[in-house]
């Protein structure tokens, strides 16, 4: 029983190590935000660039 008692205490995560671990995925889910963010700019960009594009073509044919 005392086997077990002590792998069940070597098992145990700590408080620090939590918070690490913590830290990291919050860390993660905040990037993850910040990319999202930078991907829909970039994508309304595309949309514009592509949008002056065929401006540009239909006025010389014009």
């Amino acid at each position: 029983m005392d086997e077990l008692n002590r792998q069940i205490e070597d098992a145990k995560t700590d408080q620090q190590e939590l918070n690490q671990v913590l830290k990291k995925y919050d860390l993660d889910e905040a990037l993850a935000l910040e990319f999202n963010e930078i991907d829909k700019a970039f994508r309304q960009l595309e949309i514009r660039y592509q949008s002056l594009i065929n401006t540009r073509k239909f006025l010389n044919n014009g």
